[in-house]
């Protein structure tokens, strides 16, 4: 989720019901989906994790303004990573890309076992490339 400023107060103005500062996971929820009804509860609970950045199982508006300033660099990087591993430019990270990728990131790791957990997750569509789309979501 990247919002604007505007966005983010406003999004946090009605998620936070009870007007305590916070957000626990079922307001969270709730919030997210009045915007995205179909989101899962593993997807809510991953999001509700990344977000609370001292694991007290409560959101404050400061962890929660800082994630959404973060999101866009972050989501700038991934695209930078994946054209660099894109070895030729067609959109895509093919297998030998990836694990040229995963050789790099995870030194001393065994490529191929982090490969194939890599691809289970990522490849979304199943036709045995990562798009940036899949790249982007799997990070994101």
């Amino acid at each position: 989720m990247s919002l604007t400023a505007e966005q983010c107060e406003d999004f946090w103005a009605k998620a936070d019901a009870n007007g305590d500062g916070q957000l626990t996971i079922q307001e969270l929820a709730r919030a997210v989906r009045k915007y995205h009804s179909d989101i899962s509860d593993k997807d809510c609970a991953s999001m509700f994790c990344g977000l609370d950045k001292d694991g007290n199982k409560k959101i404050t508006k400061q962890e929660f303004l800082e994630e959404m300033r973060e999101k866009p660099k972050r989501g700038d990087r991934l695209c930078s990573l994946f054209k660099e591993y894109d070895a030729n430019g067609d959109g895509t990270l093919s297998r030998d890309e990836v694990r040229k990728l995963i050789v790099e990131c995870f030194k001393g790791k065994d490529p191929d076992e982090i490969l194939e957990e890599f691809l289970k997750y990522t490849d979304t569509s199943g036709d045995g490339l990562v798009s940036l789309e899949e790249f982007r979501a799997f990070f994101g």
